[in-house]
């Protein structure tokens, strides 16, 4: 089910001879590094951030949300990458030994691309890709597209997997529209040959909320707080310098992903302006009003869901906030 490519490699001086130490495991949903700020999980690796911390990192790749939350839950991997909707769903099914501890891309830059000939007012019985049922772009997108007078229960929901594969069948004309990151759409060849129904200023106006967080087991707070602290370290002087110097990003994204024109990575940097989680992501406003903007949802059986104690750690965070001092640049902490 995994995939597993070792990244970072420690130097005797960070090992102390203890050559038998275990990497800290990272799942991640992505095949390749993603066109987004969540590409820090990856490129933090790539440029040494995690080694410079004095941490060995094994980046562990899955498919999907809820095989992240198996493998995490299985024992094969430290922190995952999931959405923070099925996070709160575990809490509701009662498997509360899952925390949030950080947010490396906290609002997804989604867009919602369709065929040229394709308008929101004839959406039904029109083919819309999506993840997987219970995916992140399908649990957004039908409050987007709710919100744009559209249900998405009217169209025939069409199961694809990952971005680049929604964006190919989308090219291919084998639905008429799709939900993907903007980074995604300007990446499709001859992606002048459709159009955004909902851009991403939309997109986030219909759903303002923190979308990814990265979690661990309870147990790791305490097994492996050293190493965490070092992880969420890393993490966050990346998202510091990419924001600080987009042009970073875009090197070590140049090298990451070679496949993808100079062009549209520079398009990109300037989105991504004000998107870096330079605090760490988790600030505990905005995750009390995702909470309840997803709760909208949830039977009203959820009250537990009130204490964000339940679903949110910020002790290892707060940790290296207290180290490395806090960013005025963006990311405002709130606890």
């Amino acid at each position: 089910m995994t995939r597993n490519i070792l990244i970072a490699a420690l130097s005797a001086l960070f090992l102390g001879g203890a050559a038998d130490a275990q990497p800290f495991r990272i799942i991640v949903t992505e095949a390749e590094t993603p066109l987004v700020p969540n590409s820090v999980l990856m490129l933090a690796a790539q440029e040494g951030y995690f080694q410079r911390e004095g941490v060995e990192v094994q980046i562990v790749q899955v498919k999907q949300t809820p095989m992240a939350i198996a493998a995490l839950q299985a024992g094969d991997g430290d922190m995952a990458n999931i959405s923070l909707e099925a996070l709160l769903a575990l809490h509701r099914e009662g498997a509360d030994d899952v925390v949030a501890v950080h947010s490396s891309d906290k609002s997804l830059p989604y867009v919602i691309a369709a065929r040229k000939d394709v308008t929101l007012d004839d959406m039904a019985g029109k083919t819309f890709g999506i993840g997987q049922p219970g995916s992140l772009d399908q649990t957004l997108s039908t409050a987007v597209l709710a919100a744009k007078g559209v249900s998405i229960e009217a169209q025939q929901q069409v199961p694809l997997g990952q971005p680049a594969q929604r964006g190919q069948a989308l090219m291919a004309g084998r639905v008429d529209a799709t939900t993907v990151s903007i980074g995604s759409y300007l990446s499709l060849p001859e992606h002048d040959d459709l159009h955004l129904l909902v851009d991403v200023r939309d997109y986030f106006a219909a759903a303002p909320v923190v979308s990814k967080v990265d979690v661990v087991k309870r147990a790791t707070l305490t097994d492996r707080a050293e190493d965490l602290d070092r992880v969420l370290a890393a993490l966050t002087l990346a998202a510091r310098d990419y924001a600080a110097k987009p042009d970073l990003w875009i090197g070590a994204m140049e090298k990451a992903r070679p496949d993808v024109a100079a062009q549209t990575l520079q398009q990109l940097a300037g989105y991504y302006a004000q998107n870096w989680t330079v605090n760490g992501g988790v600030q505990k406003d905005e995750m009390l009003f995702a909470q309840t903007w997803y709760g909208r949802g949830l039977e009203q059986n959820s009250a537990y869901l009130v204490d964000p104690a339940k679903w949110l750690d910020l002790r290892p965070m707060d940790r290296v906030l207290a180290r490395i001092g806090t960013d005025a640049g963006g990311d405002k902490v709130s606890r």
